[in-house]
C-alpha cells in the first residue's frame, strides 16, 4: 500500500487538479496518487494512462511502480502499445521490476501480442517472476522473426536455468544468425555446468562479432573451466582489447602459468585497462615466471598499473 506523506492531501482536489485543462496540473496531480490509499489511487492512474498529453501518462506509468495487482499490471501492459515511446519505455521498465505475482498470467497473454514491442516487454517482465509455465512460451518466440523477441526469450529461459533447456540455448549462442541474441545466450550460459557449455563457449571466442567474443570471455572467466586455457590464449590476440581485456581477467581466474607470456606481453599495450587487467591475473597465477614481466611494470605511466603490478609480485613473493 503506499504510504501517505501528507495527511492533508485532499482528494477532491486532486480529483479536480486530474482533469484540469493544463497539462502539467493534470501530470502534478499524477505525481500525487503515490500518496493516496491505493483503493483511490489504481483507478486514477489507470484513468490517467489514457490522457490526452504523452507526460501525463508517461507519470501514470511510473506512478504505478507503487502499487500491485492485476488492474495495475494490465494498464501497464496495455501501455506498451502507447503511441508515445517514452510512454511505452516506461510501462516496459516498470513492469521489468514487478515481483508481482498476479502478473504472469497477464504478461504471459502480453506476450501472445502481434506487437513487437508489447511482446518482446512481457517477456523481459516475466523473467524475475521465474515462472515454469513460460517455458513453453519463451521456447516458442526462440523461433521469432523478430531478434529482439528472441533476445528475450533467452532471457526469461535464462532466468528458469533449466538444465534441460540447455541444449536450446547453446544451441542459440553458436547459430542465431543476430550478434545480440548470440551475446544473451553466451551470457546465460553463466550458471551452467562448465563441462557441459565450454566448447560453446569457446567457440565464441572465435565469433564474427566482438561483443560476442568478449561476453565469451567473460562468462569463461566466471565458471573458469581448465580446458580452456588454450583458446584464452589464442584470444589474447584478438584485433579488440575489450575482449583481451575480459580474457586477460578469465586466465586470472584459470590460474595456469601458461598463460604468463601472453599476460606478460601484454604489459606493453598501450591500453591502461589492459595492462592493469593482466598484472592482476599474473598475480592471480603466482608464477615466479611473471617476475621479470611485473618488475617492468612498476615503472609504468599509469599509478594503477604500478600499484597492481607490486600487488601481483607481493602475491608471488607469498607464495601459496
Amino acid at each position: 500500500m503506499a504510504i501517505s506523506f501528507d495527511e492533508g492531501l485532499d482528494l477532491d482536489e486532486v480529483l479536480e487538479n486530474l482533469s484540469d485543462a493544463d497539462a502539467g496540473v493534470r501530470r502534478v496531480a499524477v505525481m500525487e496518487l503515490r500518496e493516496l490509499d491505493e483503493d483511490d489511487a489504481i483507478p486514477l492512474a489507470v484513468k490517467a494512462l489514457s490522457d490526452s498529453d504523452a507526460n501525463v501518462r508517461k507519470e501514470a506509468a511510473q506512478v504505478m511502480d507503487e502499487f500491485e495487482g492485476a488492474e495495475t499490471i494490465q494498464a501497464l501492459v496495455g501501455a506498451l502499445a502507447d503511441s508515445d515511446e517514452g510512454v511505452r519505455t516506461t510501462a516496459a521498465a516498470v513492469l521489468a521490476e514487478t515481483q508481482d505475482p498476479t502478473a504472469g498470467p497477464i504478461l504471459m497473454q502480453g506476450v501472445g501480442s502481434t506487437n513487437i514491442f508489447v511482446k518482446a516487454a512481457s517477456l523481459h517482465g516475466l523473467r524475475g517472476l521465474r515462472l515454469a509455465e513460460s517455458e513453453p512460451l519463451a521456447l516458442e518466440n526462440l523461433e521469432h522473426a523478430e531478434p529482439t523477441v528472441r533476445r528475450e526469450s533467452v532471457g526469461v529461459l535464462a532466468y528458469l536455468k533449466s538444465v534441460s533447456i540447455l541444449p536450446v540455448l547453446m544451441n542459440t549462442a553458436a547459430n542465431d544468425s543476430d550478434e545480440n541474441v548470440r551475446r544473451a545466450a553466451i551470457g546465460s550460459l553463466v550458471y551452467c555446468p562448465d563441462d557441459q557449455v565450454t566448447e560453446t563457449l569457446t567457440k565464441g571466442l572465435s565469433d564474427d562479432n566482438w561483443l560476442v567474443r568478449e561476453e565469451s570471455a567473460f562468462v569463461l572467466g566466471k565458471i573458469a573451466p581448465t580446458s580452456a586455457v588454450n583458446a584464452l590464449i589464442d584470444a589474447m590476440s584478438d584485433e579488440y582489447w575489450q575482449v583481451r581485456v575480459k580474457t586477460a581477467a578469465a586466465l586470472g581466474k584459470l590460474k595456469d602459468p601458461a598463460a604468463v607470456d601472453v599476460l606478460g606481453q601484454a604489459l606493453s599495450y598501450n591500453i591502461s585497462n589492459l595492462r592493469k587487467e593482466s598484472a592482476a591475473a599474473l598475480g592471480e597465477i603466482k608464477s615466479p615466471n611473471a617476475l621479470p614481466f611485473l618488475q617492468v611494470a612498476t615503472e609504468d605511466v599509469d599509478p594503477d598499473v604500478r600499484k597492481i603490478a607490486q600487488w601481483a609480485i607481493d602475491q608471488i613473493n607469498k607464495g601459496d
